[in-house]
């Protein structure tokens, strides 16, 4: 029977003590051949996802009703995707401003609050900020530790791993949507060192995953009939893409950078049709968020349009130095390394953290909420201490243009305490001020607002609230930015007309990349972030070197958090490991199939007995006819399709229809719940009909880094292995072509003891495990 990626598939198939001897497969000596066959040199989290299935099944009745199909039909079902793509944009942006009106109004209350108790004694100003904080940060971690946890942290890992084609359980459900939101309002107001725009994608998948389907798993009574035509894991991705798009511009007000973002770091498969899809979606995101923002915020007017994102870096046109010269672009490049090493340092650290969690605190839901609590109270002791205790604070001279007398705490008339600008304020307030403030802060401060703020970026992301990992990087970066801006201002020459903010862009842009490593979609969301494309060139360097240098010490961090889930995620380029393997090297091959004509009862024990979601169909002598899939026989038997003869001719096409095998979709019967007679055992299914006739398969002797392709280009779920008169020998699923490292490393552990040493004079008698592995790899 074949190996689908749901199975967990214990049983070895060749003896590896046998694996050591030479074999010879067409005069080719082929010293791996199949020998890390079995799931158990798969890591065992890997083994719980199950893949997407993006191909199509165009079996006969597929043909026959598409056949039947009219132009006007296919007119219709484009109306249907773009008005289902204008109303993801809206609903997403709609969120996106109860978010912001939510955290705009827990905030103001908070540091409201917390100033007037401050104003009367600093301890009870201290408890107050301490008690509103915590308060707050246990309804969010509430909502992740007790009612859905695959809402914590961002979402983007996730999200990316769906559209690579892995089904992550619970990522799109309505729960998810609903705690997401939530949860994000009160982490971010509650002071955490998080933001908002990474939870808005995953919102904004969300979004579009339950609108496109017009069914829901939480509202049973909710079951649209027209949208049945997008009950498809493809249709479904496709829209998926858009929402999440539609995030990013609702965070950032960049609908192309939302597009771009779609590309770079999330969808796997991409036409010129979705391009536009996407872009549209995203832009009715941005106007809509647009609309209501400039609508409602103090001193808009409905229909000025002035309120493009969540957050809004402002302009730089205005600034006293704008813009920048050819002698800063070497400055620019050394931050760009700068940012690479602090990003490298910060995926290290929250790496081995996550390692820490995974282990001790993600096992209970009370230890993750206590964490989130403990993080929660060291936050606001550390950011109310640095912000109001006088050992920290430097009051700074107001300069004429700075609007900064709000943050005048224990200072004198026309000055303001710098710290509280940055640490008592929101995150985008303290990224603003440092991208636009003409008064000069002190290098102590932006010293300690750098140390704090990394450190708790940090140890933050991970823990069980929403939590966006954007906007703290990039308050981060600037403050470090700044810090070497006003340094070269002070020692560099007049004519160099050094812009301490510009240096701040150029500093967030370098700590982001350096940690998220993107490069294409940041440049543009920055650029669509400030409104200005002047500084494209130094941000699009910036984040290449950062990048690069990041890449020299470890992944970006999204890649870690996905490695670290194990979750079987097909990158862009097949690894180098594949390039000496080829398909019967991986594949299963212990492959049970179906006959064109089963019988029920064969059928119902062969569904019983594994978890296989997909079963090659032969003729008897093992030739391959198609690939029919477990939900397919789940519907055939659920209908009861029977014929009571395996020669009886009969009309099945009046019996099941392709809304038959979407009635169900995404969530079909367990084999246990369908009810059959005991007369049923005895009668016949016909295959034929339902099963893909035309499924991709390869030949055995195909490299790997080919089968890595198909996958990766084609979305497929499962690849047939046939030999050259087109026999099934084997299959491969995505788990086969992912972590070829841990099987790698098993092969090791299997050879070395065996490896027989000739200790002879002219021989090397020592072993080397890692020129070992090496070799197996190079």
């Amino acid at each position: 029977m074949k190996e689908s990626d749901d199975e967990k598939h214990n049983s070895i198939i060749f003896d590896l003590s046998n694996d050591i001897e030479e074999e010879e497969h067409n005069g080719e000596k082929s010293p791996l051949l199949n020998s890390f066959n079995g799931s158990h040199k798969i890591p065992k989290a890997a083994q719980s996802y199950e893949s997407l299935n993006f191909d199509s099944i165009e079996n006969d009745l597929y043909k026959k009703e598409v056949r039947a199909l009219t132009k006007t039909y296919f007119r219709y079902i484009t109306v249907i995707q773009w008005t289902v793509t204008f109303i993801i944009g809206f609903v997403t942006g709609i969120i996106a401003f109860g978010i912001d009106m939510g955290v705009t109004a827990l905030s103001d209350v908070k540091f409201d609050l917390s100033t007037d108790a401050f104003n009367s004694n600093y301890s009870y100003g201290l408890l107050a900020f301490i008690g509103i904080s915590v308060g707050l940060v246990a309804v969010a971690t509430v909502m992740v530790s007790f009612l859905e946890k695959v809402a914590a942290g961002s979402g983007i890992p996730e999200i990316k791993c769906y559209l690579n084609g892995v089904k992550v359980p619970r990522v799109v459900r309505l729960k998810t949507l609903f705690c997401k939101a939530v949860g994000v309002l009160f982490s971010v107001s509650g002071g955490l060192a998080v933001g908002k725009e990474g939870p808005m994608i995953h919102s904004g998948a969300a979004v579009a995953a339950g609108l496109s389907q017009g069914k829901s798993s939480s509202l049973k009574w909710l079951n649209t009939k027209f949208l049945k035509y997008f009950r498809n894991d493809q249709a479904k991705r496709d829209f998926v893409s858009g929402g999440a798009a539609a995030g990013v511009a609702a965070a950032f007000g960049a609908p192309i950078g939302g597009v771009l973002f779609s590309l770079e770091e999330g969808a796997s498969f991409w036409n010129q049709q979705l391009t536009w899809r996407t872009l549209f979606c995203s832009m009715t995101s941005t106007f809509t968020l647009n609309f209501f923002l400039s609508g409602t915020t103090e001193g808009g007017t409905w229909g000025e349009l002035t309120e493009p994102g969540l957050i809004n870096f402002g302009s730089f046109n205005d600034q006293e130095n704008p813009g920048y010269n050819i002698i800063q672009i070497p400055l620019f490049l050394l931050m760009g390394v700068i940012g690479g090493l602090l990003g490298a340092l910060f995926n290290y650290l929250n790496e081995h953290l996550t390692v820490f969690r995974m282990k001790f605190v993600q096992n209970a839901g009370w230890k993750m909420m206590l964490e989130s609590l403990f993080v929660a109270l060291v936050t606001a002791l550390v950011c109310y201490n640095l912000s109001m205790s006088p050992w920290f604070t430097t009051c700074v001279k107001i300069a004429a243009n700075d609007t900064l007398t709000s943050y005048q705490y224990e200072c004198e008339d026309g000055y303001f305490n710098d710290m509280s600008s940055i640490l008592f304020a929101s995150q985008e307030d303290g990224i603003k001020h440092l991208f636009h403030a003409e008064s000069k802060y002190s290098n102590e401060t932006l010293i300690l607002a750098f140390l704090a703020y990394f450190t708790l970026s940090c140890w933050t992301y991970g823990i069980a609230v929403p939590s966006g990992l954007f906007v703290p990087c990039l308050l981060t970066g600037c403050a470090y930015g700044r810090l070497i801006g006003q340094i070269c201002e002070s020692i560099l020459p007049d004519e160099a007309q050094i812009n301490p903010g510009t240096f701040a862009l150029i500093g967030a842009a370098s700590m982001l990349g350096g940690v998220v490593r993107m490069t294409i979609s940041l440049t543009v969301i920055l650029m669509e972030s400030t409104n200005d494309i002047t500084y494209g060139l130094p941000i699009m360097l910036t984040l290449m070197l950062a990048k690069w240098v990041g890449d020299v010490f470890n992944e970006g961090l999204y890649d870690i958090h996905i490695e670290l889930r194990e979750i079987p995620l097909l990158e862009w380029d097949p690894p180098i490991a594949m390039r000496k393997f080829c398909a019967k090297d991986i594949m299963k091959n212990s492959v049970k199939c179906l006959s064109p004509t089963s019988k029920v009862s064969k059928v119902v024990d062969l569904l019983q007995t594994t978890k296989h979601n997909g079963y090659p169909v032969v003729e008897e002598d093992g030739t391959f006819l198609g690939l029919i899939l477990r939900s397919q026989l789940i519907t055939l038997l659920n209908k009861k399709v029977f014929k009571q003869a395996p020669n009886q001719d009969q009309s099945f096409y009046l019996k099941v229809t392709r809304d038959d095998f979407l009635q169900d979709y995404p969530r079909y019967p367990d084999i246990q719940e369908i009810e059959l007679l005991d007369i049923h055992n005895d009668y016949y299914l016909d295959l034929s009909p339902y099963m893909n006739p035309v499924p991709y398969t390869i030949n055995e002797n195909a490299p790997l880094p080919r089968v890595f392709r198909l996958f990766r280009t084609m979305g497929i779920r499962h690849l047939v292995i046939t030999d050259i008169t087109n026999k099934v020998v084997g299959i491969v699923t995505r788990k086969d072509l992912t972590h070829l490292d841990h099987k790698v490393k098993y092969l090791h552990k299997q050879y070395a003891p065996t490896i027989i040493v000739d200790e002879s004079e002219d021989s090397d008698s020592d072993f080397n495990d890692e020129e070992f592995i090496d070799n197996l790899i190079n």
